[in-house]
């Protein structure tokens, strides 16, 4: 029942209880009247009172005694109903108090929810900045990189960069990877690329700058990374350069988790795993990076 509906009705029966207070005080003073009487008469009695007016008398005694039993058993029945409502009015406090709390309770909750989804959008919204600085920043290191090497080198050109979690790489990167290049793909992939003194982030850089694709292999290990945080800033750095590049793979991951990791990334077509198998998606990725 609604605070509404419990406060309309302690409203009706505060009238009701008013009503009925106002016509036990009438009858009350009807009694009193009654009562009088019956002493005026009683008084007014004496030795020298005949007998046909002492008659008359008592037989207004008895009149008023009988006016005042019906005004008592009324004045009974008022009461019994006073108690009534009483209890009824009790129990409609009691059960406001309890709907009120309710009501608090829930407000609290709202509240609170609201307050969690206020700090989850700032945490989107500063994971958004910073993928926007770091992309800003990637631009900038490479525009000096490239500013700084006055010798030009020759760097080896890749069609398709796979930037993933190592913890995906047994159970699927690696199959992926070598099945990419059966199907005759140049993968730039770290297993098969980098070599014992190579620089990690040089490497991963020249990689970034001369794939043609990037796929990003979207597991939840691969938003704990910092690493593929970094390689992920560089394809969407391209991308926003005009460059449409990015291949995404869900690898274990649910479009809630990709929502909350990348809104943008969501948004775009993937292949998945739980749906295709590595052969599969290998050769769709080879159909577009190969024009087939």
């Amino acid at each position: 029942m609604s605070i509404q509906t419990i406060s309309s009705t302690i409203t009706r029966l505060n009238k009701e209880l008013a009503d009925i207070t106002h016509r036990m005080s009438l009858e009350q003073k009807k009694g009193a009247d009654i009562i009088s009487k019956i002493l005026q008469i009683q008084n007014s009695i004496g030795k020298t009172t005949s007998p046909s007016t002492l008659k008359t008398k008592l037989s207004e005694i008895s009149r008023q005694e009988q006016e005042n039993a019906r005004i008592q058993s009324k004045l009974s029945d008022l009461q019994k109903k006073k108690i009534d409502i009483d209890n009824k009015l009790l129990k409609e406090k009691q059960n406001l108090i309890k709907e009120e709390i309710l009501e608090r309770k829930k407000l609290e909750v709202l509240t609170k929810k609201q307050q969690k989804d206020e700090i989850e959008h700032q945490k989107k919204l500063k994971r958004e900045i910073d993928a926007i600085k770091a992309s800003t920043q990637y631009i900038t290191d490479v525009s000096i990189s490239s500013y700084n090497n006055t010798i030009p080198e020759t760097e080896p050109e890749y069609d398709l960069f796979i930037s993933h979690a190592s913890e995906d790489k047994e159970d699927f990167v690696r199959p992926l990877a070598e099945t990419l290049q059966q199907l005759g793909v140049n993968v730039w992939y770290d297993e098969f690329t980098l070599k014992v003194g190579d620089s990690l982030r040089q490497k991963i850089d020249s990689g970034l700058r001369n794939s043609k694709y990037g796929t990003v292999v979207l597991s939840t290990d691969f938003i704990k990374k910092d690493w593929t945080n970094y390689e992920l800033d560089g394809l969407v750095a391209r991308e926003m350069n005009g460059h449409k590049m990015i291949l995404p793979i869900w690898h274990k991951i649910t479009k809630n988790d990709v929502l909350d990791y990348s809104p943008n990334l969501a948004d775009k077509v993937a292949l998945n795993t739980s749906v295709n198998s590595i052969e599969e998606i290998a050769h769709q990725l080879a159909d577009v990076i190969l024009n087939r």
